[in-house]
């Protein structure tokens, strides 16, 4: 049984449908890779899995569980996080207060303890302002109020983004031990070094549909990648 399963999902904005007839599936134990150029509706998917404004027809299971018609909050209590691209933190609020607002809306939030465990650097960061840290650090804020919501499947949305290489190594360390933790990662990431080293299969979307699906290296060697990215 999938963690969290798509069938034939249609995303809408007005009458644009975005997103087109995606089926998709996750355990709790991967990390899959969700590619394809800009504009193809990636971004539009994560939103269409966290009801976050797309108009959603289909089907959409967490942990069997039917939560097509759940609001977005429901959702995160049932196990869906979402690290949205761009780095977002409460620029005025510390560290510890950013845990403190996104453990706030779950119903079993992480121990701040525990996050501290996958994220250590963030310790002695806790009582700073958000705002007045470094682009990476917010990034890794950023994650840690994801995981705040105690998530089953984590969506990821272009994490590593205008991130220095050292960064981008450290988020790849990161998702490497959420699977350890058994947590279900969905990562949209342009970063092709970092996809082949972290997934353990690829979905390519290519005008809103799902055109190709398979591991890094067949991809590659079938030409897929190239021919569906671009690079």
């Amino acid at each position: 049984m999938a963690a969290l399963t798509l069938s034939n999902v249609d995303g809408f904005y007005g009458k644009a449908r975005v997103v087109q007839d995606v089926n998709l599936a996750i355990d709790f134990t991967e990390t899959v890779g969700l590619l394809g150029r800009n504009g193809v509706g990636k971004t539009t998917l994560l939103r269409s899995i966290m009801n976050l404004g797309p108009v959603v027809k289909g089907t959409i299971l967490l942990n069997d569980e039917d939560v097509s018609s759940a609001s977005t909050a429901a959702r995160v209590r049932k196990g869906i996080g979402l690290m949205p691209q761009g780095i977002r933190v409460f620029s005025g609020l510390s560290v510890r207060e950013n845990y403190k607002v996104a453990a706030s809306a779950a119903s079993q939030p992480v121990p701040l303890n525990r996050i501290l465990d996958v994220i250590p650097e963030v310790e002695p960061l806790l009582d700073r302002p958000a705002g007045r840290l470094s682009g990476g650090q917010q990034q890794l804020v950023s994650l840690m109020r994801s995981l705040a919501g105690n998530c089953k499947i984590l969506l990821m949305d272009e994490p590593t983004e205008g991130l220095m290489p050292r960064m981008v190594e450290r988020i790849a360390e990161v998702i490497r031990s959420l699977k350890e933790r058994n947590i279900g990662v969905l990562l949209v990431e342009q970063n092709l070094k970092l996809v082949e080293a972290v997934c353990d299969r690829l979905y390519i979307m290519e005008k809103g549909t799902l055109a190709a699906h398979g591991s890094f290296g067949t991809l590659k060697a079938v030409g897929a990648i190239e021919k569906l990215i671009g690079v």
